[in-house]
């Protein structure tokens, strides 16, 4: 392969998936790893819900940090390279710290580090993003998109189940270098090889330091006036598409803290839950890719509407299965195994279809601050749900929780038919 990984289709594709790759595995880490392990130690729901809630935090933000992304250039080694590479490098050093706590008795301090980590994360989101929307030619982008969202998959089963197998091999120390081994490996050999065409790097001029500031402002205010533009003034359908950015994303309880707390006050062993997971995620993907072709020929916002409901179905059925309000009689691993996999698959739907849906409200003369605007606040609902899930359920159960879990999707269905597509979308 060529040292210059972006100048074939080939070398895009495999660039993009391991940068992909390269956010799942830390994400799957945290959130079913780092999760699982908590739970086994004795942590409460609601430590491990305001645990979750910091992990998705960071994402929901990041639109207040993104215009530096594009301001703020490196000549020497590639704008694109220095943001991604120097996010990798404080994605891995944040992670390492916490090998040397005992995380169960640092509650506040892993809260600390996992937003911190989550923050350089998100920044090289938003850079990948910013280059692959340089780089790709238009009719790359659905295939690459496909491998990227199936590489983001296939890294949290690395980084969540991939992690929980050594950890049950080796104890949970152990699952830190297996982790930032495999980052490391991809910053090295895929994010330091990566050169951005030449008339994009000849626009990476050297500013006079006196002189940054200013432009940085001027910029801004250029940034947030087309934002302004992108989401307000392209008919009804994007500014609405705001409040549904704020909304669940179909039931939500099975794929956040919940499912994973579950999984070990039913008695699911380090090994298992590996397993199951690996499953899940393999599963979750293949949703993610058939949800999009569907969506692509029955329209994407009637498509969201059935996907949206069929995540109501498992969770509904799972709830019901509950005997009592505390604790998890009723439950057996057969029925939590049916309803956990039939979920991957409806949310997996849910992935391609919404992302595409937030593509038709977005302006293409902004298209990366608005689609990465959409992108964040949906982040936020992980946040807020992971909160309020984990309370409920340590003081009224599991089953409560899910079934107003399953109630509030009503109100993202009255939505959709309201989100038409950007009127400036063929300007």
């Amino acid at each position: 392969m060529k040292s210059n990984l972006l100048s074939t289709k080939r070398g895009r594709l495999f660039t993009f998936s391991l940068l992909y790759l390269s956010e799942g595995i830390p994400f799957g880490f945290s959130a079913i790893a780092l999760t699982t392990h908590l739970r086994l130690s004795g942590m409460g729901l609601t430590d491990i819900g305001i645990f979750i809630a910091s992990l998705y935090m960071p994402w929901g933000f990041k639109w207040a940090w993104a215009p530096l992304v594009d301001l703020v250039k490196f000549k020497r080694f590639g704008t694109s390279r220095t943001w991604i590479a120097g996010a990798q490098i404080l994605m891995i050093l944040t992670l390492g710290v916490l090998v040397f706590f005992d995380l169960t008795e640092s509650l506040g301090l892993l809260i600390t580090l996992i937003v911190i980590h989550n923050i350089f994360a998100a920044t090289q989101d938003v850079a990948i993003d910013a280059l692959a929307i340089r780089v790709l030619p238009h009719h790359e982008r659905g295939i690459a998109n496909g491998f990227m969202f199936g590489s983001s998959y296939l890294g949290q089963t690395i980084g969540g189940s991939g992690a929980l197998m050594v950890s049950g091999l080796f104890g949970f120390k152990a699952a830190f270098p297996f982790v930032l081994i495999a980052l490391l490996f991809i910053l090295v050999f895929v994010t330091l090889r990566i050169k951005a065409p030449e008339d994009i790097e000849e626009q990476n001029v050297i500013v006079e330091h006196d002189t940054v500031f200013n432009q940085i402002k001027n910029q801004l205010t250029t940034f947030f006036k087309e934002l302004y533009m992108g989401f307000f003034k392209s008919g009804r359908g994007p500014v609405i598409g705001v409040g549904f950015a704020l909304l669940p994303s179909g039931a939500l309880a099975l794929g956040l803290g919940l499912g994973s707390t579950l999984q070990v006050d039913i008695g699911m062993t380090e090994q298992q839950i590996a397993t199951f997971t690996f499953f899940g995620t393999i599963i979750a993907a293949a949703g993610c890719i058939l949800g999009g072709w569907i969506s692509d020929r029955v329209g994407h916002r009637k498509a969201l509407s059935v996907w949206y409901v069929l995540t109501v179905i498992p969770s509904l059925f799972l709830a019901s299965k509950f005997l009592g309000s505390e604790g998890t009689a009723g439950i057996t691993l057969m029925i939590f195994i049916i309803a956990s996999l039939s979920y991957s698959f409806t949310s997996g739907l849910i992935q391609g279809t919404r992302t595409a849906l937030f593509m038709g409200l977005t302006n293409p003369r902004v298209a990366a601050t608005q689609f990465t605007g959409y992108m964040a606040l949906s982040n936020l609902v992980y946040s807020y749900s992971s909160l309020w899930q984990g309370r409920l359920a340590d003081t009224s159960g599991y089953a409560n929780t899910m079934y107003l879990d399953c109630a509030i999707v009503l109100i993202p269905l009255v939505v959709i038919p309201f989100l038409m597509p950007s009127i400036r979308g063929n300007d």
